[in-house]
């Protein structure tokens, strides 16, 4: 009888040391030595600390469902963060949910990030590009030359020192940058418009945005 309750008592010591699963930091501790912690209920556990993995870091971004039909895992991905906004990170898409949202018809993709030295902390919010199309030689302007009117777009290029209005094909558009596919020979010189777009025929003088 007591020696089952001995091996009863040490059994029950040994619950007090917590044994981590895989080796990382802890990022969270929601009690303290010598608190009183009591069994789960329902099947649940009481949570004492939260232990995180930092040596491979998961970047997560939400694609809209026109760009969603071309993501593809082993596509590149760039990402850079506010704190380290000198720094880019380089990885590949490792997965996406293969499905849309229903609600925010976007598509989950996940890219692995390699962090072995601790540079990222997770819960950074991040500026992430994907490459999902590669167009060589692609003929870009700057996206503030073009004027939209409903669905067309437009530039004014210079010809012979007057503003013509010009029907474009337009392409993709990365921020600063928007790709023309037609329309527009690749020496034309196309006016950045103020406050208004310039009248058909106005007189323009080319002077090189800085």
């Amino acid at each position: 009888m007591l020696r089952a309750e001995l091996e009863k008592t040490e059994t029950l010591l040994r619950y007090a040391i917590l044994t981590a699963p895989f080796a990382g930091i802890i990022t969270a501790r929601f009690v303290d030595p010598g608190a009183f912690v009591p069994a789960g209920v329902a099947g649940g556990a009481s949570a004492m600390v939260t232990l995180a993995d930092t040596k491979v870091l998961r970047a997560q971004v939400l694609v809209p469902e026109a760009e969603a039909i071309l993501v593809k895992t082993g596509q590149p991905v760039r990402i850079s963060v506010e704190g380290l906004a000198k720094e880019t990170f380089t990885a590949t898409i490792s997965r996406h949910s293969g499905a849309l949202d229903e609600t925010s018809r976007t598509l989950l993709v996940e890219a692995d990030l390699p962090n072995s030295t601790g540079t990222l902390r997770p819960g950074m919010y991040a500026n992430i590009r994907l490459g999902v199309e590669r167009h060589p030689d692609a003929w870009l302007i700057p996206t503030e030359a073009i004027v939209m009117e409903k669905l067309a777009g437009f530039v004014y290029r210079v010809d012979q020192g007057q503003s013509r209005k010009t029907p474009v094909k337009l392409g993709f558009q990365d921020g600063p940058t928007t790709e023309i596919i037609s329309g527009l020979a690749e020496d034309a010189v196309v006016v950045i418009p103020g406050k208004t777009a310039p009248a058909e025929g106005a007189a323009v003088r080319a002077k090189e945005s800085k």
